[in-house]
């Protein structure tokens, strides 16, 4: 697995900071005030080891003591408040303790699409209840830079930048090697304040607050399909939108109203590099299982021939081209663009699309449309979903 060589000062991102130490165990904490005033900090923490468990940690200046009832708040605009309820079952060095033991990938989400969170203390007697109002401002970016220092980006134990790959096996992006990644085109790079070296980590932690709740089905990465393979081509990912073209930029804001202040460092933007042209997979609106790209060619010399591509639907839809396709996926061997929309969070149904770059045109035309409506619990690739529409067999 592919790490930081070193530790990683604390880096500032928002109201949050990450560092990690020698060992690459790493934490993104913030600060904040209590309702009485004292202050506290609220940590999500990691080792660097395959699979390592998510922790998210607690630490008040009010005494914690087992038993006591304890949640999580999160207040989002985009869809209902969520709350996280549990008890307080051992209390930790330095006065900490954790929700959830396992933070599962549910409460990271959630926690990442909120505006802010309240930690809610049933502490009794005289105290009472003690809200700490925390700011999730840059958590998306700090847990981000947790995998790209643990070398998670496209794996399946990523916290945010999760994708197909397993959970031990070197993803080929990782802090130290990212940059070499990116094609010769000059990017602007975000920097951030460093500060003091990182402290080492708290120690491990084998009993939780609560027990977590059981995983729900949607709480799954989405199947791999064989087309799919990263592997396949020159492919470069970044996080920042300073280092998209700002014509491809421009693209998603102005035409396609996109939210890339928050897709690109939830998700990644990929590029593929090809002489003289740049091929970007942008995604444009947040979204849990059908997340929105749009694709990009766009000619470093010559922005002013930059373009979007735009993608046919069967025609018995009698619908126009469309520029945004869910879970876009480009083959830069075969020049082929695949989407899926899943009719479930169980990713058991939906509808698949396979689309082919012309030659002669550059434009790309549906060669094969499939669709499963029957959300039975089966799971599996879409591409083994059932034929819908081909162009060979129905015509264009």
């Amino acid at each position: 697995m592919s790490g930081a060589s070193a530790e990683l000062p604390k880096t500032s991102f928002g109201d949050w900071s990450v560092s990690c130490n020698a060992k690459n165990y790493c934490i993104a904490e913030t600060d904040g005030e209590a309702s009485n005033g004292e202050a506290f900090r609220l940590k999500i923490e990691r080792s660097a080891k395959a699979d390592g468990q998510v922790y998210v940690t607690f630490d008040p200046a009010t005494a914690l003591s087992e038993g006591l009832p304890a949640r999580i708040e999160i207040e989002s605009l985009e869809e209902d408040n969520y709350g996280y309820f549990g008890k307080v079952s051992k209390v930790y060095k330095g006065n900490e303790m954790t929700f959830g033991g396992d933070a599962d990938r549910d409460l990271m989400e959630k926690l990442r699409m909120g505006e802010d969170a309240a930690i809610q203390i049933e502490f009794g007697g005289s105290t009472g209840t003690l809200t700490y109002w925390v700011s999730l401002k840059g958590i998306t970016h700090a847990l981000l830079k947790i995998d790209e220092e643990q070398g998670r980006v496209g794996r399946l134990d990523a916290i945010v930048a999760w994708g197909g790959l397993p959970s031990d096996k070197d993803s080929g992006i990782s802090a130290n090697a990212s940059a070499a990644a990116r094609p010769a085109t000059k990017r602007k790079s975000q920097t951030a304040s460093n500060d003091a070296a990182a402290s080492n980590a708290a120690s491990a932690r084998d009993t939780a607050s609560s027990a977590a709740p059981a995983a729900p089905a949607n709480d799954l990465p989405p199947p791999v399909m064989p087309s799919q393979d990263l592997a396949a081509g020159p492919r470069g990912l970044v996080y920042n939108v300073s280092e998209i073209p700002d014509s491809v930029q421009m693209m998603g804001y102005r035409t396609l109203d996109c939210q890339l202040e928050e897709t690109v460092p939830a998700f990644g933007a990929q590029f593929y590099a090809e002489g003289d042209v740049e091929t970007w997979v942008v995604p444009c609106q947040m979204a849990d299982a059908n997340v929105p790209y749009y694709m990009a060619i766009h000619i470093p010399f010559n922005p002013s021939l930059d373009e979007w591509k735009e993608f046919e639907t069967p025609p018995g839809f009698n619908q126009p081209n469309h520029a945004l396709v869910n879970n876009l996926f480009f083959d830069p061997a075969t020049s082929q663009v695949t989407g899926t929309t899943y009719y479930s969070p169980n990713y058991d149904c939906g509808a698949f699309e396979r689309h082919e770059m012309e030659a002669e045109s550059g434009n790309y035309i549906l060669i094969e449309y499939l669709e499963k409506g029957n959300c039975d619990g089966v799971g599996g690739p879409p591409e083994a979903w059932p034929l819908s529409w081909t162009i060979d067999e129905m015509g264009g």
